[in-house]
């Protein structure tokens, strides 16, 4: 992910609408600090968000997590086309 720019609430609400702006294209993400409280927010692409959630989802199914493990020990690759014959999306000739 990239770096993430720091802004009180005061700053980000001057610059409100160019903060929404680039977060939503995934250029950048930005904290915003509450004066005198240790916590802050963070504004990000919806998309980014939702790839963390996914990761944190696979990564908390055990049956998931033997998956990849159990396709890591294979390491067996496949072409794209290959792939794409193997879950049935591949050309019929």
């Amino acid at each position: 992910m990239n770096q993430v720019a720091i802004y009180t609430v005061s700053e980000a609400r001057k610059r409100l609408y160019s903060l929404i702006k680039s977060a939503s294209r995934g250029l950048r993400s930005y904290e915003i600090k509450l004066r005198g409280k240790s916590e802050s927010v963070i504004l990000i692409n919806k998309r980014e968000l939702e790839s963390w959630q996914e990761t944190l989802d696979i990564l908390s199914n055990p049956e998931e997590i033997r998956a990849i493990r159990t396709g890591k020990k294979q390491k067996r690759t496949l072409s794209h086309a290959d792939m794409l014959k193997a879950v049935g999306l591949g050309n019929e000739s």
